[in-house]
């Protein structure tokens, strides 16, 4: 069953047609518009089915709005692959309008996806908009809009746009790899160099810590503060600065590869050596948690940078990997394998670790999701079920760690998406929706506390219900008295406090040595809605993508009092191999060379920090990983070959980290231009 809207029934509301193709505005934007169908929330997807004519991948946007050309109330977005036909399927369910996830669900030939705007009721809204958009757009052939109950991927058709090596196929840059037979010189030639050169500065113990300052030893990593500033100490009592990089453990990315075929020059095949750089979306839990078991299986992936090196040293590719990239991070001064050691199920972790002998966090991977949720991934934490999830995780991923001194600590989850909506009011969230009854009865105690009777309560809230059960039910028209608000805002501060106290305590147990580093924030959260949370953590952590870390460090640190951690940050080139730079970058290799040198630098002045984490250690494939990100961010590409001018700046930082973090040095680099994925200088 399905209604489809022909592209003859839009309206042009920016570019033109010619002959049926769209053209675009000078902005490089087309704009179609036309009403919602009857019943459309009724079917789950809106499938758009076009072909956007340009070099770099086009922003693919479906808007909704009361009338056309007005603000839209809720829009999904996707990145989507440029000159090939793709098939769009936006999700229009109950759980899509209610913006209940925080990403969209990756296809074939579609890319990362988020919505944004507000949930809707599908009463609101009467027109619907497509935008696509691309700075060197040149047109674009659309189908139509078709309502489906159903969707399945179909194989995306057209041209080559990956090489036998991984790289883009098309164009040329400083350090693209030309034949198999340039990389297997090269790389020979790596595992000589790395056979003589796995070493950290000469200041620097076992685990990277700072030999010149000390603190009393206790065998385990943990923190101190020197009355001037927080400090890590590593296991031999040396000052410790967790200079980390994401997935440093990982060998290569997998891309994305079912219905992709026509796109590869070349993929592993699926028997013998190269079966190894292959694998299915449920060996990836990022994916399993955001997009479901079930779809996981589906969902085949490669692994490009993994079988060039099956492709030069054969069976003995792993030890010349761990060999090869341990002596470069030693040598670059990072001391830290960040988020992602434990990321994938058929990473080599353990003997990675073994060998390379670098300290490390992992990131602790099922997070407990009651079996109802208040919203997206925020579990009722005050059931029974939250508290003995959270046990069983401890168990399973932290205690069997327990003993290892390479091991700083955990984190205690991956960016949670319920912090992605901003203005979260988690109590209103509760109330609206059924289910989560052992969160509401706490409210309810909150209130009966608070108010008294439900006499007390309805004065307060000017409602009328006949008792506190009524609260049990889901509340369609919610009070917006001051007292109502008051209390919804304490009450959210009670579910954040027992989301982190609950977890925190059953993982405490599993693991009494090692550092809880909180829960890697996606960016640098608010005091007020934190609350008590961080009171259960050994460490404060967030993500900081941007010039440098410094304002928000400072304003948490101050508010906290607590260490802090920068989780991931980056900054990419726009001039090397991938269409996507970053989310921040810089314009060349070499000026992203210096904007790196100029946030590592900064890292060091403020006294909250005692560590960042970039991320990540490779590029991002061409056409997507298990989400669709395609950065090119990496120390290293597809080919296992570093950016020369990025590593120098890590390498020379590390000479000066100490001696900068205790006040002996001062900062020389200064800011460079930096743009944001919207193009929007920094």
């Amino acid at each position: 069953m399905h209604l489809q809207i022909g592209a003859e029934n839009f309206t042009i509301l920016a570019g033109s047609t010619r002959d049926g193709v769209f053209f675009p505005n000078e902005s490089g934007e087309v704009r179609l518009a036309a009403p919602l169908p009857e019943k459309w929330n009724q079917y789950a997807y809106a499938v758009v089915r076009l072909t956007a004519h340009c070099r770099r991948q086009p922003k693919i946007t479906l808007e909704f709005s009361a009338q056309p050309g007005e603000e839209a109330l809720l829009f999904l977005q996707y990145k989507v692959l440029p000159q090939c036909d793709i098939q769009i399927p936006f999700p229009v369910t109950p759980k899509a309008l209610a913006m209940d996830f925080a990403f969209l669900p990756p296809w074939p030939g579609v890319l990362k996806g988020h919505p944004g705007g507000r949930p809707i009721h599908p009463d609101e809204v009467r027109w619907m908009t497509l935008v696509i958009q691309e700075d060197e757009l040149q047109s674009v052939q659309c189908g139509g809009i078709c309502f489906q109950e159903d969707w399945q991927p179909q194989p995306i058709q057209g041209e080559a746009l990956v090489d036998e090596l991984g790289q883009r196929k098309a164009g040329t840059w400083p350090g693209k790899t030309e034949s198999l037979a340039e990389l297997r010189d090269f790389l020979t030639k790596e595992l000589d160099w790395a056979k003589k050169h796995n070493r950290y500065p000469d200041d620097w113990s076992e685990y990277g810590g700072w030999q010149k300052k000390r603190f009393p030893a206790t065998g385990w990593f943990h923190r101190v503060h020197d009355g001037r500033r927080w400090w890590l100490v590593d296991p031999e009592g040396c000052a410790f600065f967790s200079n980390g990089m994401c997935y440093g453990n990982r060998t290569g990315i997998y891309a994305m590869a079912d219905h992709l075929d026509a796109l590869y020059d070349w993929m592993p095949p699926r028997e013998g050596l190269f079966s190894g750089a292959r694998t299915t979306g449920d060996q990836i839990p990022q994916y399993v948690v955001r997009n479901g078991l079930e779809s996981a299986k589906t969902r085949e992936l490669i692994n490009p940078a993994r079988a060039n090196m099956m492709r030069v040293f054969g069976d003995e590719w792993l030890d010349a990997w761990i060999t090869i990239n341990a002596a470069r991070m030693r040598s670059w001064g990072i001391n830290t394998i960040g988020v992602g050691v434990n990321d994938y199920g058929d990473e080599f972790t353990a003997q990675f670790l073994k060998q390379a002998k670098i300290p490390y966090v992992i990131t602790l991977k099922f997070f407990p999701s009651t079996r109802e949720n208040i919203f997206r991934d925020f579990p009722d934490v005050f059931s029974p079920e939250y508290t003995q999830l959270a046990k069983e995780m401890g168990q399973r991923e932290l205690a069997p760690l327990r003993e290892d001194p390479f091991l700083i600590g955990y984190f205690v989850t991956n960016e949670p998406e319920w912090f992605f909506y901003r203005n979260l009011n988690l109590s209103a969230q509760l109330l609206a929706k059924p289910g989560c009854i052992a969160s509401r009865q706490a409210m309810i105690a909150f209130l009966k506390n608070r108010h008294g009777d439900i006499q007390g309560l309805n004065d307060a809230w000017a409602t009328d219900y006949a008792s506190f059960d009524d609260l049990l039910s889901p509340i369609e028209h919610l009070p917006d008295t001051q007292s109502a608000q008051e209390d919804f805002q304490e009450f959210n501060a009670m579910l954040i406090d027992q989301y982190g106290r609950a977890v925190s305590q059953a993982l405490r147990e599993a693991a009494p040595h090692h550092l809880n580093l909180g829960m890697r924030y996606a960016s640098g959260a608010s005091e007020k809605t934190l609350s008590g949370a961080v009171t259960h953590f050994d460490v404060f952590s967030f993500n900081r993508y941007g010039r440098d870390p410094l304002e928000p460090a400072k304003r948490l640190g101050k508010a906290t009092g607590m260490p802090i951690i920068v989780g991931e940050w980056h900054i990419g080139a726009a001039d090397s191999g991938l269409d996507s730079a970053a989310l921040y970058y810089a314009e060349t290799q070499a000026l992203r060379a210096q904007a790196i040198r100029y946030y590592l630098e900064q890292s060091t002045q403020e006294e909250h920090l005692v560590g960042i984490h970039y991320f990540e250690y490779n590029d991002q494939p061409y056409l997507g990983r298990f989400d669709g990100e395609c950065y090119n961010i990496g120390l290293i590409d597809v080919c296992n070959r570093p950016y020369p001018l990025v590593v120098r700046e890590f390498e020379d930082f590390a000479r000066h980290m100490y001696p900068l973090l205790e006040g002996l040095e001062q900062p020389t680099c200064q800011p460079v231009p930096i743009w944001d994925m919207s193009r929007k200088q920094i």
